[in-house]
């Protein structure tokens, strides 16, 4: 028979688990209601469903830890010029301060394929930044980008996406995060290879980085003012 204090200490380790459980899931549905609210005040929503994007990434798996949207889309020809004019109409909304464009298809040596634009924007009046990501591309290139998208969408229960969520929010300051480690290695950890805790996760990651020896993508670092750059080197931005 287990001693008392053990129940206890059960009993208060499940709650703890619970509670930090129902914390992330209530941090994702708070995150994904803000950016809501940020495409419709901001004017941005009616460019990007005009242009025909679509929302892809944690907003559409549920399992958003930061103020971070990707879109993308698809065509048989991505068209620059039609591309530097979005830009334009991006430009004009008051929420927006930053813009980055990327043509990948000129990149020397990438990793990516697609036309880009990077967005810094937050509510004029004050508020809390959001990082969107708009990428271009040919439907073959998307597929080839996230191959597992499809299928790990049919992995994710709740269950499932309060283990992305605790690992994601737990990494996301690290300083290999968004450089080498990204949001698509939480997902094959978890959803292929069953990892459940972060210490799992870096066990995990440490053994992928010694048998694959990755490259690591260049981090676009923001700061204050409106900056519209045409660059031909990498992008910071992630499928899911």
């Amino acid at each position: 028979m287990r001693e008392p204090y053990n129940d206890v200490t059960d009993t208060t380790e499940s709650n703890a688990a619970l509670a930090n459980k129902t914390r992330l899931l209530a941090l994702d549905q708070g995150l994904r209601t803000e950016a809501d609210r940020l495409l419709s005040a901001s004017g941005l929503g009616e460019i990007v469903l005009g242009e025909r994007y679509e929302t892809v990434g944690s907003y559409v798996m549920r399992t958003m830890t930061w103020r971070d949207l990707d879109f993308e889309r698809a065509e048989e020809e991505p068209d620059w010029e039609r591309h530097w004019a979005l830009g334009t109409r991006l430009a004009r909304l008051s929420w927006v301060w930053k813009l980055h464009c990327t043509d990948a298809y000129r990149q020397p040596g990438g990793m990516d394929q697609g036309l880009y634009w990077g967005l810094r924007l937050c509510d004029p009046a004050g508020g809390s930044v959001w990082k969107v990501d708009l990428w271009t591309a040919r439907a073959e290139e998307f597929a080839k980008g996230s191959p597992n998208r499809a299928r790990w969408a049919g992995l994710l229960t709740e269950e499932m996406r309060f283990h992305i969520l605790a690992i994601k929010e737990s990494i996301c300051h690290r300083p290999e995060y968004r450089r080498e480690m990204l949001s698509v290695h939480v997902y094959e950890a978890v959803l292929d290879d069953g990892v459940r805790t972060t210490a799992d996760f870096m066990r995990w990651w440490q053994r992928r980085e010694g048998s694959t020896g990755a490259t690591q993508p260049k981090v676009i670092v923001t700061r204050p003012g409106v900056e519209v750059t045409r660059d031909k080197g990498s992008n910071a931005s992630e499928a899911t």
